[in-house]
C-alpha cells in the first residue's frame, strides 16, 4: 500500500472549504426562515382577502341552493346537511352566515320559511286552506312554532296577515 503524502496546505484548504460550506448552509437556512416569516405575513394579509372572496362565493352558492332547491321546506333540515350539500364544513357555513347575514342558521331557515308562507298566503289556493297545512308545507312541525315564528318576523299572526293581504288585493 502506498502512503499518501500529507500536505498541510491541502488539509487547510479542505478545512477552509468545509467551513465555507457550513457558513453558506447556515446563511441559506437562516434566509429560508426569514423568507418563511415573510411568506406567513403575506399569507395572512392575502388570506383575509381570500377568505372574504371565499365567503362571498359560499354565500352566493347558499342563496342559489335556498332559492332553487328550497331545502328550508324540509322539516329536519340541519346545518350539517346544508353544509354537506354545499361541500363545506358546518363551521365554515356557520361563520359565513354569522358574519355576513348577522343571524344564525335557525333564523336564516325561519326567514326563508316565513317568506314562503307569506307568498303562499296570498295565493288563491291557500285562501280557504288550514293554517296547519300551510305550517307543515313550509317546514314547521307544529302550528304553534309556525305562529310564533310568523309573528316574530311580521308582528302579526298568519291569519291577520292573510286578512290584511286579501283586503289589499281586492
Amino acid at each position: 500500500m502506498k502512503e499518501l503524502p500529507i500536505n498541510f496546505n491541502g488539509v487547510l484548504g479542505w478545512i477552509g472549504l468545509l467551513g465555507g460550506l457550513v457558513w453558506v448552509l447556515l446563511f441559506v437556512v437562516r434566509s429560508e426562515k426569514m423568507l418563511q416569516k415573510t411568506m406567513k405575513i403575506n399569507l395572512l394579509f392575502f388570506g383575509r382577502k381570500a377568505n372574504q372572496e371565499y365567503g362571498v362565493r359560499l354565500l352566493n352558492r347558499l342563496f342559489r341552493l335556498m332559492n332553487e332547491e328550497k331545502p328550508y321546506l324540509e322539516k329536519n333540515i340541519s346545518l350539517e346537511s346544508l353544509a354537506a350539500r354545499l361541500n363545506v364544513t358546518a363551521a365554515q357555513l356557520t361563520q359565513v352566515i354569522d358574519e355576513n347575514l348577522e343571524q344564525g342558521f335557525p333564523e336564516l331557515i325561519s326567514t326563508y320559511r316565513i317568506q314562503e308562507a307569506k307568498r303562499l298566503l296570498v295565493m288563491p289556493e291557500f285562501q280557504h286552506g288550514k293554517m296547519e297545512d300551510l305550517a307543515y308545507k313550509v317546514g314547521y312541525e307544529s302550528i304553534a312554532l309556525f305562529d310564533d315564528a310568523f309573528k316574530n318576523f311580521t308582528e302579526q299572526t298568519p291569519t291577520e296577515y292573510k286578512k290584511r293581504m286579501s283586503m289589499i288585493c281586492l
